[in-house]
């Protein structure tokens, strides 16, 4: 949970770049930042499990919540004031709002916004200990401006086949058989977030499976959601563990 004012060096900027990212700076308000602490959880939100959400600081005592984000990157940047007015070097964290990526893992995306990123052969060709250790990567860091959407894409796409890849055509639900193969030739499996991400949920391979579909509505509209949810979430830490 994070707190902010807009256009503050101690706050965000939600409009500094046209991919529509909040420009979060960090904490420490003397010296050069450093990744520990509070800005350490920031970075490592999603493979620690750790929900992300910021609150705007709107004076007089009063907090705007803006929304759950995850963390699509962070950069330095020199030469900006502290509370004493002596220059040092800051951590900016790229946020991007999760709405703006929730269905990237559920459901298929031809392309990132700027239309030049299709799913391509790598995620399934490459070896599955190489799939995995993309998923479970940090978010890089010095990233131009304009790319964090798009790494926030390649990470949710390395997630969604890696966790098709490792079932392996068996539904991590129920255990039956992918019900069809489809027109790429892979076992058809619906990866399902089990923590969601318009919930502050992490994107991160160790809350989400691969299931059939008809698993994949019990888990959100069955009348026993909740249960079975919390039991496809223990599946995919097990599994992960």
């Amino acid at each position: 949970m994070f707190t902010g004012k807009r256009g503050h060096e101690y706050g965000y900027d939600d409009s500094s770049d046209p991919d529509g990212t909040f420009r979060y700076f960090g904490a420490g308000q003397r010296g050069d930042m450093r990744m520990i602490g509070g800005n350490l959880a920031v970075q490592n939100h999603s493979i620690d499990g750790k929900e992300l959400h910021l609150f705007e600081d709107v004076g007089k005592g009063f907090v705007r919540y803006v929304g759950p984000m995850v963390c699509a990157g962070s950069e330095t940047q020199a030469g900006v004031a502290d509370i004493e007015g002596n220059r040092r070097k800051v951590i900016v964290f790229r946020l991007v709002p999760a709405s703006d990526v929730t269905d990237d893992i559920e459901f298929e995306k031809p392309a990132d916004p700027d239309g030049t990123f299709v799913s391509g052969s790598w995620y399934w060709d490459a070896p599955l200990g190489d799939l995995r250790r993309a998923a479970l990567s940090l978010p890089p860091n010095n990233a131009p401006p304009g790319i964090a959407k798009r790494n926030l894409y390649h990470r949710s796409e390395t997630v969604k086949v890696y966790v098709q890849r490792r079932a392996n055509g068996i539904c991590e639900g129920c255990g039956s058989p992918a019900p069809f193969v489809n027109k790429a030739g892979h076992p058809y499996l619906e990866p399902h977030h089990t923590r969601r991400l318009s919930d502050g949920g992490p994107d991160d391979p160790r809350w989400v499976v691969a299931i059939c579909p008809t698993c994949h509505r019990r888990a959100h509209y069955s009348r026993d959601s909740v249960e079975y949810n919390a039991s496809l979430m223990k599946t995919a830490s097990d599994l992960e563990d």
